[in-house]
């Protein structure tokens, strides 16, 4: 029966019980005696595996059953059931409820689900309920609140939510209450302090939220206080300082914020202290210095600045000191480990601001583990560094530890892990080193350090793994590697190692990484190598190994990732691909010939195969389809032939797809715009025809398009504009045409536009000047582009290369190129472009204006006096003298007409002259206007003559000048 109210009387649950008399008869007419048949149907309901229920019979005295208790010297009074840890599932039934002498049950560690029933709520003698580790789901049913006598009560580990019914605090013989790792939520009743008997408080891994109740404070006989891994917050209240009994405290992993209280000082009874994993700020209390019975204290992953002061020279019992991941800062104090009888085992600082020596460490001496790490510790690591004989693990990594590794690390017997990566260590691995038996793990990576691998390290058969990465060892490998039965893995990548790989490498057959990429490495792989059963990754590339591949490497069925680009290996490839489980196959930059075995495809896990570089030959295969996880396939600079099989579109997840500079044919597939993931796409070099598939704009993510160097045509589709986050577009050297997209705007990501050597025409858009970051080039060379430079080209200002070389282009260089403040290399040459260059471009050599006749100016020669004034585009020229022509040719005809009118006029006069006098008159007055003094002919022949000599070099607005009065001239005469 669900009960809502947070605070429920006792007098209404004492009443319960009459309820449930009423709904439930037959478990309030439970006797003892009844207790047998209330059992068996407990074993109806169970699956039994182990068979521990199948004495459970009437034929036998239910107090000799397996897990059955009775009360001593009494008949069929069952007093506890103990079934914990048999594996029983089903569910616990409500006759259970029937069991009403019963003391302790305990069903925990089985597989039991449904929910936590009512029912037990009825067992009014029961002092131990034990249901955790289930499967238990529903709430915690308020009922358990009846139980007066009950003194332990654990129900954690189960599926159970909702939240603490507060009526648990009527519960007053409670010692224990256990309800972690379930998903309670809510807070933390108040009510629970009225268990003033409670010893152990467990709640962890719940989510929990607000703080610690103040109410709390009543639980007086506290022992064990752990809720760690919720989310309460606010302080740490100080009266648990008042908890006079209590040894463990655990608040980890809350969001607890403030600092520290002293109070905790006053728990003199405290041995374990843990509050990792919150938000506390300020010191760490001087107070907890008092607790002389502390073993362990964590204060982890906290906010907590200041000095370390901690103290073992109070804390005599303190062996575990966590400190990791705060803000501490200055040096270690020297009375850390004050006198020899510290207890101090382990010590833990890693992700401090602590700085100076690890000098103070050396008076602890008991400790076995040092963790220093990520902190600005300084200096030598100190040459008495034996004195902490006991030491096993040493991690001093990520610091500015100076000079060189003291040779008395080999003193350190007991050594099982040394971690001194990312430090400033110079100098050679002291070979003292060899005798430390125990040591596992290695790690000297990312220092200064050189000199050669000492063979002594061979000795050191315990290690596991070994990463001297990114330092300057140079030498050979040590010959007798072999002996390190155990390595697991071998990490010597980035130094400058030389010699060939020993054969004895093969004897470690746990290896499971091998790393010898970056170095100098010659010879070729030995035989041995097919012996590493047990390899996984091997990284080769960067060095001069060369050959074939041994046979032997067939035999290595675990592989997952190889690496050996950067090489001189020749051959098949068939000798790696013995496992069907690779995921990464990396051989660019080699000599392979030979065709890609269909095998290869058995590895489905396959994400990188890249063979870029080699001499393969023949088909792409189209079992490459079935490698449906690959993010990248490489197959670039090989002599491939034939089409893109169409198989390939399986791989949805392609981000990296390189055919180019190959001899592949046929058409750009359509189905390459359903490779939606596909970042980089480089077909560039081979023979391919046809036009770009518009279906490449679906690709939304592309970065890199390269088509460049094949047999293209058609026009560039206007779908490209649709790759928004394009950052390459290549497709020079095709027989591309029609005019460059505008739509070509929308890629604003572009920074690199080659468009090179090819048919395309009409005016550069303007839209591209649009394009904010285009910097390595903008090159549309080489094609039949017309019309003026764009002046919107201008607002490329972080440009670096431009190239508009051999076009059509005409007009003038616009001024606005004058703010490419990046531009170092500039070519316009090879166009029809005129007019004076910008000065502000003179400093860019002569050939980049080179076969533009028109254009002067540094640094071409200076222009003529006449050339300042603004040269006219060619087509408002060409008007200007299809103008004049006309204009000339009417004058032509006006003249030719007026000049027949006077000759008929003159005719007329001359003929009808009677006598002498008459025509010397007339012939004075005609003759005077006609030839005597040139007047007429002055009037007009005289600007036919000039406008016909000035045809060239002179404006329009002369020619019409001319062209007006010789009009006028010819009206006069004809009248």
């Amino acid at each position: 029966m669900a009960i809502k109210q947070s605070s429920f009387p006792l007098r209404v649950l004492a009443d319960l019980s009459l309820l449930f008399c009423i709904l439930l008869a037959p478990v309030c007419l439970a006797t003892p005696a009844t207790a047998p048949a209330t059992l068996l149907q407990l074993k109806s309901s169970l699956t039994d595996p182990e068979g521990v229920l199948s004495g459970w019979s009437l034929e036998a005295d239910v107090c000799s059953w397996h897990g059955i208790t009775c009360l001593p010297g009494e008949v069929d009074i069952v007093t506890g059931l103990n079934l914990s840890g048999y594996g029983l599932s089903g569910v616990i039934p409500p006759a259970i409820g029937g069991l009403i002498s019963i003391e302790s049950i305990d069903l925990s560690s089985n597989s039991l689900t449904g929910p936590i029933l009512p029912e037990l709520g009825l067992l009014e003698k029961l002092r131990t309920l034990l249901l955790f580790s289930n499967s238990l789901t529903g709430t915690i049913p308020p009922e358990l609140g009846l139980l007066k006598n009950l003194e332990v009560l654990r129900i954690g580990d189960n599926r159970l939510h909702g939240e603490i019914p507060p009526h648990l605090g009527n519960c007053t013989e409670l010692e224990t209450l256990g309800l972690a790792y379930c998903q309670l939520n809510g807070s933390i009743p108040a009510e629970l302090g009225k268990l003033s008997h409670l010893q152990q408080l467990v709640l962890d891994n719940n989510t929990l939220t607000s703080g610690i109740p103040e109410q709390l404070a009543g639980c007086a006989s506290l022992r064990d206080l752990s809720v760690a891994n919720n989310m309460l917050q606010g302080n740490i209240p100080s009266f648990i300082g008042s908890f006079s009994n209590l040894q463990s405290l655990n608040l980890a992993n809350n969001q607890f914020s403030g600092g520290i209280p002293a109070e905790i000082g006053n728990l003199s009874g405290l041995t374990y202290l843990n509050l990792l994993g919150n938000g506390l700020t300020g010191a760490i209390p001087e107070e907890l210095n008092r607790l002389s019975q502390l073993q362990v204290v964590d204060l982890s992953m906290n906010n907590i600045s200041g000095n370390l002061s901690i103290s073992t020279a109070q804390l005599k019992s303190l062996k575990y000191l966590v400190l990791s991941g705060n803000l501490l800062d200055g040096a270690i104090p020297e009375d850390l480990c004050a006198g020899d009888s510290s207890s101090l085992e382990n010590l833990f600082l890693s992700g401090n601001n602590l700085g100076g020596s690890i000098e103070a460490l050396l008076n602890c001496g008991a400790l076995q583990s040092i963790d220093a790490s990520n902190n600005s510790f300084t200096g030598a690591i100190p040459p008495n560094i034996d004195r902490l004989s006991g030491l096993v693990n040493l991690a001093l990594h990520n610091n500015s530890f100076t000079g060189s590794l003291p040779p008395q690390i080999g003193n350190l017997s007991n050594l099982e892990i040394l971690s001194l990566f990312h430090n400033g260590l110079t100098g050679k691995i002291p070979p003292e080193i060899g005798r430390l038996q125990k040591l596992k793990l290695l790690f000297l990576y990312e220092n200064q350090m050189s000199g050669t691998i000492p063979d002594e390290l061979t000795n050191c058969t315990s290690l596991e793994e070994v990463d001297f990465f990114g330092n300057h060892f140079h030498g050979s490998i040590p010959e007798r590697i072999g002996n390190l039965k155990n390595l697991a893995v071998l990490q010597l990548r980035q130094n400058d190692l030389s010699g060939p790989i020993p054969a004895s490498l093969g004897e470690c057959r746990s290896l499971q990484a091998l790393a010898l990429a970056d170095n100098r490495l010659s010879g070729a792989l030995p035989e041995t190598f097919g012996q590493l059963a047990e390899l996984s990754v091997v990284t080769l590339y960067n060095n001069s190994l060369e050959g074939p591949l041994p046979e032997s490497l067939f035999q290595l069925k675990n592989l997952t990732v190889i690496n050996f680009s950067h090489n001189r290996f020749s051959g098949s490839l068939v000798p790696l691909l013995g496992s069907g489980s690779l995921a990464v196959l990396a051989l660019t930059n080699n000599s392979f010939s030979g065709v890609i075995p269909t095998s290869l495809a058995r590895s489905r896990n396959m994400v990188r195969l890249q063979l870029g570089g080699n001499r393969l030959a023949g088909a792409i295969p189209a079992e490459l389809g079935n490698l449906t996880r690959l993010t990248m396939l490489d197959l670039s600079f090989n002599n491939f032939s034939g089409d893109i099989p169409a198989e390939l579109s399986s791989c949805k997840e392609l981000t990296h797809l390189k055919l180019d500079g190959n001899r592949l044919t046929g058409s750009v597939p359509s189905w390459l715009g359903a490779l939606r993931s596909l970042g980089e796409l480089d077909l560039s070099s081979n023979a391919l025809t046809g036009d770009i598939p518009a279906e490449i704009g679906n690709c939304s993510g592309l970065l890199k398009l390269s088509l460049s160097d094949n047999h293209l045509s058609g026009s560039i589709p206007p779908e490209i504009g649709r790759l928004t986050s394009l950052n390459v577009l290549n497709l020079n050297k095709n027989g591309l045409a029609g005019a460059i997209p505008a739509a070509l705007r929308q890629c604003d990501k572009l920074y690199e536009l080659r468009l090179s050597e090819n048919a395309l025409e009409g005016p550069i858009p303007p839209e591209l000047g649009k394009l904010p970051e285009l910097q390595v080039i903008l090159d549309l060379s080489r094609n039949k582009l017309s019309g003026e430079i764009p002046a919107s080209l201008g607002d490329l200002v972080k440009l670096e290369r431009l190239n508009l070389s051999s076009n059509r282009l005409d007009g003038q260089i616009p001024p606005s190129l004058l703010k490419l403040t990046s531009l170092h290399l500039l070519n316009l040459s090879g166009n029809l472009l005129a007019g004076a260059v910008p000065k502000g471009l003179s400093g860019f050599p002569a050939a980049s204006f080179a076969g533009n006749d028109e254009l002067c100016g540094a640094p071409l020669p200076r222009c003529a006096p006449s050339s300042s004034a603004r040269r006219l585009p060619g087509t408002v020229v060409a008007v200007i003298v299809a103008g004049i022509a006309v204009v000339s040719a009417a004058v032509c005809v006006a003249l030719l007409y007026t000049m027949l009118r006077v000759w008929s006029n003159w005719r007329a006069v001359s003929v009808s002259s009677s006598d002498g006098e008459e025509s010397a008159h007339g012939g004075g007055k005609w003759g005077a206007a006609a030839a005597g003094d040139g007047k007429y002919w002055t009037k007009v022949g005289s600007p036919v003559s000039s406008a016909a000599g000035e045809k060239h070099s002179s404006g329009s607005e002369t020619s019409v000048l001319h062209a007006g009065k010789s009009t006028e001239a010819a009206g006069a005469a004809k009248s």
